[in-house]
């Protein structure tokens, strides 16, 4: 199998574009093999965006294996740029017609070799597993994941193979999926306390820079198991702009609800849907800030937030990921009316 690697940004852009249809046509055929549906197609602006453009705070490395000229493997890294430089969240996937070859090991330790070289050696992945398939698999062995809270199937070969190649199952998290008009419709009643709530689409105002950075920079260490995937990471009003700024050249917009006490933010939360495909909605961050946890706002801003998508969008489902262990905001989910589509195994490796 011949690899090559493709930085962000630094491809010939006429050779990315002339690239563009076969790679879509892998990640779609890998995608409909695992199960999860049409929703989790490549995006087009999604995938140029990852092998064309760059930033200060992040970017992208994507290894190509090909035999014979033909796509067979890919794999793809994300690299934070300002904070937890010695990171790397990794994932690689294979063809189905070219499964149990070695070729995904191959190309996996072609990257992490890369990767440690380049001072990359705390590794994370992950693999998505639909409900079905893991109902599926309810009678044979389980693992657990370190936290003690969930497990995977050992006979799902994502499972294995992550398993094998000396990954530790972190963490679990469940993807759920919910009409749009389920949670919008909730009455949860007046709220007596002074919280108020703001809603927009599209970019955060600039009143509001400081206050979502601030939520952005507590998600990476308030919520569970946060430590075992970095520490802190450095957000600024400047960093939330320029991310705003990603997202409208890919054709993303975001719904923002912003929960606010006496000016200052308690909690938020985002739901991104792209152009591209206008139906579907896929849950950004939510927070509520520890100190303001205890008066029902990870509720409130949802409904909030999914009352904003259904008046002005054309949105009709969300799909929302969160770790077993967060049973308050699992259950906030459950009256809001949604229910379990996948499971995410979420895995950790350290080559020092």
């Amino acid at each position: 199998m011949e690899i090559t690697r493709i930085g962000s940004g630094l491809g010939d852009p006429a050779a990315i574009e002339a690239l563009m249809p076969e790679l879509l046509a892998f990640d779609t055929v890998v995608n409909r093999a695992s199960g999860l549906g049409a929703d989790f197609d490549p995006i087009p602006e999604d995938l140029r965006h990852s092998l064309t453009s760059t930033s200060r705070y992040r970017t992208t490395l994507t290894w190509i294996g090909r035999i014979d000229g033909v796509i067979v493997a890919k794999g793809v890294a994300e690299l934070r740029l300002t904070s937890n430089t010695d990171t790397a969240e990794v994932w690689c996937g294979v063809h189905p017609d070219h499964r149990r070859r070695g070729l995904g090991s191959a190309l996996l330790t072609v990257m992490e070799n890369e990767l440690r070289a380049e001072g990359r050696t705390a590794l994370s992945s992950y693999c998505e597993i639909p409900e079905s398939v893991r109902v599926a698999e309810l009678r044979g062995a389980h693992l657990p994941t370190e936290t003690g809270a969930g497990t995977l199937p050992v006979a799902v070969p994502e499972v294995a193979f992550l398993h094998r190649r000396g990954y530790g199952f972190a963490q679990i998290e469940r993807c759920a999926v919910a009409p749009t008009a389920t949670a919008a419709g909730l009455d949860l009643g007046a709220d007596a306390d002074d919280y108020v709530i703001e809603t927009w689409r599209g970019p955060v105002p600039e009143q509001r820079l400081e206050h979502i950075a601030l939520l952005k920079r507590r998600m990476s260490t308030d919520t569970p198991g946060a430590e075992r995937f970095g520490g802190e990471e450095s957000w600024d009003g400047e960093r939330v702009s320029a991310l705003d700024e990603e997202k409208k050249v890919r054709g993303e917009e975001m719904a923002t609800a912003l929960a606010l006490l006496d000016g200052e933010p308690a909690g938020f939360t985002q739901v991104g849907h792209s152009a591209d495909r206008p139906a579907v909605g896929w849950q950004g961050g939510t927070l509520v800030r520890r100190e303001h946890r205890g008066h029902r706002l990870g509720a409130r801003l949802k409904v909030a937030n999914h009352r904003s998508l259904a008046e002005r969008t054309a949105v009709e489902r969300v799909y929302t990921w969160n770790a077993v262990e967060n049973s308050w905001m699992l259950a906030i989910n459950d009256q809001a009316g949604f229910s379990t589509w996948a499971w995410v195994g979420l895995w950790t490796k350290n080559r020092r």
